[in-house]
């Protein structure tokens, strides 16, 4: 039986791979598959030692890496099909950069090779519908696919706390806190009992001179950390770096019963139904209006807890995602094979 294979551009703590790829390695070798993965080298004479040593496989899954059209090539020679899977705007910069000092070369670099590996795929695998509708031109075979979450591990905590208190959080990288730039004036403006809890690898200095708690992110505490939250915020900029993300914070928050604030931009407008399980800020004014709203209103904030967890169990769970995964890659066939 041949493998089936993963390739990321990170290792297993980028979000990328820690939740795109590992949980289907595990569930997929626990169900008695040949599924592994390997990080792509930076180096291209390593990259190459790579490729050279993979074994003969069904199916490879290129994980968010725009390989050249000489790697790709040699990639195709060790397998059947070759489906590329991509949970973000690869083709451009991070919302942080501005337009005035975006490298247009890199750019166009980078659409070239969206293009070709689109083409050249046997399948295409995006993480929202805005991010299908770029790799539509160039592959008829795609299928959307939200980046699954544990429900089982992101669940609400049994014996919260305090019932009493009100913490807005927000939980990510240090390179995306550039979203909370225009946020934090407003923040500053709550009542002095609500906290704010920033949880992140570290802190840009613009968030010192906020009335902020900072808690450094692990894996090992994370699921504690996102109980203390009682709403979760997720600001973005309306552009085409911010659209092509798949509001994997979002998930992490609804599925840990915490009420959701999102900018109503690209696939955030997709995972909460306003007014019933969260909230989407169209406004600037939004963000305290909604909430004053929920600090004043614990009833309603443990409604909306209740149908956000609702939510990520029936549309976006792993035990959910699994199947539509292991149809795309024709692991059934795998598997009847294994079990015979």
């Amino acid at each position: 039986m041949k493998p089936v294979i993963f390739l990321t551009q990170g290792e297993a703590d980028l979000p990328s791979v820690r939740f795109r790829v590992l949980p289907y390695v595990d569930k997929g070798r626990k169900s008695g598959n040949a599924i592994t993965w390997h990080r792509i080298p930076k180096s291209p004479f390593k990259r190459l030692n790579l490729f050279f040593r993979l074994p003969q496989s069904d199916s490879i899954i290129l994980q968010k890496k725009l390989l050249s059209p000489f790697f790709f090539s040699v990639l195709k020679r060790k397998c059947q099909r070759i489906y590329y899977d991509f949970d973000d705007a690869v083709w451009t910069v991070h919302s942080s950069v501005l337009k005035e000092k975006k490298d247009e070369n890199v750019s166009r670099k980078n659409w070239k090779r969206f293009q070709y590996v689109c083409g050249h795929a046997s399948g295409v695998i995006a993480g929202n519908s805005f991010l299908a509708g770029k790799a539509e031109p160039y592959n008829d075979n795609i299928t959307i696919l939200p980046t699954p979450i544990d429900t089982d591990k992101y669940a609400p905590t049994e014996t919260p706390e305090d019932n009493d208190r009100f913490v807005i959080g927000w939980m990510g990288t240090i390179a995306n806190q550039f979203y909370l730039l225009d946020l934090m004036n407003e923040l500053s403006s709550l009542d002095k009992d609500v906290e704010i809890q920033i949880v992140s690898n570290k802190m840009q200095s613009f968030l010192d001179a906020y009335p902020i708690s900072f808690d450094t992110w692990s894996p090992e505490k994370e699921v504690t950390q996102l109980n203390r939250f009682s709403v979760g915020l997720m600001p973005l900029t309306d552009d085409e770096y911010s659209k092509g993300k798949c509001g994997f914070k979002l998930l992490q928050y609804m599925s840990c019963g915490v009420v959701p604030l999102a900018s109503a931009v690209g696939f955030n407008t997709e995972i909460i139904t306003h007014g019933k399980d969260g909230f989407l800020i169209r406004e600037k004014s939004d963000w305290l209006k909604y909430l004053t709203l929920l600090k004043k209103d614990k009833a309603l904030r443990h409604k909306m807890s209740i149908l956000a967890r609702e939510k990520i169990k029936k549309k976006f769970s792993l035990e959910k995602n699994i199947p539509v995964l292991w149809q795309k890659l024709k692991i059934d066939a795998i598997t009847s094979a294994n079990k015979g």
